[in-house]
């Protein structure tokens, strides 16, 4: 089902299934800068990942000496949360364990994910609350796609990531599907300037740590831009399907890396994950200002 909360300058739509945004639009400019989703690029629009980020090696993991599934990103962008609770300008949505995710992950949990507007920002806040009776391992992420270009007299080629200070990222590379375990520098113009092009962005995504953790996704051609921010995720993930017209880029806060190829995953020992002992909850927060 979906909802919407709207103010004078945001109107904005989530769907209870994945609580997925389905819309981020611009009153004032009359502009959608969420991706609307297309089989033809990626079907998604902004998927919420929960409690793994990216491919598990393989498919799986050992936990407890037990073996389990889950596929890519996890099971929360394909499961149908609950409204918990809505006004004018915020909405919140929890998913809890079934029978079903309990086959694949032995957990008892609740992951509330809450969104809200405020003037041209919108907020969206993760919290996970071990009910579990042991500790609960997990990690969280998004997955926003933004629509590139935003403006239809304006070409993909324009467009760049300028990062909040001058940084010097590092760069978690890729081995087909999964990590490498090599890290590099990524080189920035003037210290802070991404450029975006679709060959740059040809071979999955790129995945940076040790940013600023804000980072504003700019036009040479327009005044219109997103800001977006993420101080609680140690990596931003930068994705689009690869073609020679995707029209969009997903910026992508994440909280732990993708498996390592070649290196089974044991979830006790898998990096960078949450542990939360029991009652314990954990938030994380990104937030997109609509500049205009």
């Amino acid at each position: 089902m979906l909802y919407t909360i709207e103010n004078k300058t945001l109107k904005v739509s989530v769907d209870t299934l994945g609580a997925e945004l389905q819309s981020i639009y611009s009153k004032k400019t009359e502009t959608e800068y969420l991706w609307q989703g297309n089989e033809k690029y990626w079907k998604g629009r902004a998927s919420n990942l929960f409690p793994v980020i990216g491919r598990l090696y393989g498919g799986k993991y050992t936990y407890d000496g037990n073996e389990y599934e889950l596929g890519i990103h996890g099971f929360a962008r394909k499961s149908e949360f609950t409204l918990a609770a809505r006004t004018a300008t915020k909405l919140s949505f929890t998913l809890k364990e079934s029978e079903e995710t309990l086959k694949d992950y032995p957990f008892r949990f609740t992951l509330t994910i809450t969104y809200q507007i405020k003037e041209n920002k919108l907020s969206c806040l993760y919290t996970v609350t071990n009910d579990d009776e042991k500790e609960l391992i997990f990690t969280v992420g998004g997955h926003p796609g933004i629509n590139v270009p935003f403006e239809k007299n304006d070409k993909f080629e324009n467009y760049f990531l300028e990062f909040s200070e001058n940084t010097k990222p590092v760069w978690h590379t890729l081995s087909g599907s999964f990590m490498s375990g090599k890290v590099r520098s990524y080189p920035l113009k003037k210290g802070v300037v991404m450029p975006l092009t679709h060959e740059i962005l040809a071979n999955d995504a790129i995945v940076l740590g040790k940013t600023s953790r804000k980072v504003t996704l700019k036009s040479k051609a327009s005044k219109k831009s997103i800001e977006f921010e993420y101080p609680d995720f140690k990596y931003l993930g930068v994705w689009q399907a690869a073609a020679p017209d995707t029209p969009y880029v997903c910026l992508e806060p994440w909280s732990s890396l993708p498996s390592t190829d070649g290196k089974p995953d044991k979830l006790e020992t898998k990096f960078d994950m949450s542990h939360l002992n029991p009652g314990e909850s954990e938030q994380k927060i990104w937030m997109l200002t609509v500049v205009e």
